[in-house]
């Protein structure tokens, strides 16, 4: 194996290291998150339970003649603190899930540094003798844009994922609006169910999309931070769209007549990836020219010298 070879699978350990270590921190963070949400989704279960039964607030509220109305709220609010609690399990799993994978491909990694720095210093005892860096520098500038296209390939990956998902979210949404503009003039139970179906499938379907947002994020973080074209990316909100997804899918479960916010929420965000998977994917094209060139260069040199 020569050492272009090993620079790059040095380069690939290296990348696999550092995604290993900020999916553990992610895994971490998202196991704080879940105890918090559990604590939440139990008291929002006590307060409806404590409505249900009976007591004196119960009766507090059948006296001011809204037990109704604070029910309803409050049963909301219980629903959508269910709803985030699963969605923060579902993300855990996940994120074990790709440990598990990431660790794997590490082990089979090997030692590429050991190997390659041996070949290295052998090498550069000819060089020194020749007084010749070129070589050098054509390995440096080849295991850059080898790191970087490997980035940029993650990246579209998980963003292309998102989009997928959300793409599904949609048509579920739809077919929701749609059904529910047929209850709303006289549909009956059976419109009522097959709207509910659909905000079922669309819920269900975002619990995936979270996974790829948060992922897509992790990925941007390391093009930004190599530098990899200029991208304006406002994307903060893509770890959180989950909870503001699923709190606008409880207005929409009870606003009967519409199904908006939550359509509109995966419209804008399916915007935003796709267009920066767009210039991620210009970027990759312009990293594989610059790749290609420079090892033509490197081949051409070895051949001369």
């Amino acid at each position: 194996m020569n050492l272009i070879q090993l620079k790059e699978r040095a380069e690939e350990k290296s990348r696999i290291e550092k995604l290993l270590h900020r999916t553990q921190n992610e895994l971490t963070q998202e196991q704080d998150k879940l105890v918090r949400l559990k604590k939440e989704l139990q008291k929002e279960y006590e307060d409806v339970k404590r409505l249900e039964e009976g007591g004196l607030t119960n009766l507090f509220y059948e006296l001011l003649g809204t037990k109704e109305k604070k029910l309803d709220k409050e049963r909301q609010e219980f629903l959508a603190a269910k709803l985030k609690f699963e969605n923060c399990q579902k993300q855990i799993d996940n994120l074990k899930q790709e440990l598990d994978s990431l660790t794997r491909e590490l082990q089979q990694c090997g030692n590429p540094e050991k190997d390659y720095k041996a070949l290295l210093s052998e090498k550069e005892q000819h060089l020194k003798a020749a007084n010749d860096g070129t070589l050098q520098k054509y390995e440096e500038q080849l295991g850059q844009y080898y790191s970087q296209k490997k980035e940029v390939k993650e990246a579209i990956e998980a963003g292309k994922m998102a989009i997928k998902g959300l793409q599904l979210a949609l048509g579920s949404l739809r077919k929701a609006q749609n059904w529910g503009a047929f209850d709303m003039v006289g549909g009956g139970l059976l419109a009522t169910a097959v709207k509910h179906s659909k905000m079922d499938e669309a819920k269900s379907l975002i619990h995936d999309v979270q996974y790829w947002l948060q992922k897509f994020n992790r990925e941007l973080s390391d093009v930004q931070i190599n530098q990899v074209e200029s991208m304006n990316l406002q994307l903060d909100g893509l770890t959180t769209f989950a909870d503001y997804f699923f709190d606008n899918l409880i207005m929409d479960w009870v606003v009967q007549s519409k199904i908006n916010r939550s359509y509109d929420g995966c419209v804008d965000v399916l915007n935003q990836v796709s267009q920066v998977v767009d210039q991620l994917e210009s970027t990759d094209s312009t990293l594989t020219t610059k790749y290609k060139t420079s090892k033509k260069e490197l081949t051409d040199y070895l051949v001369q010298a």
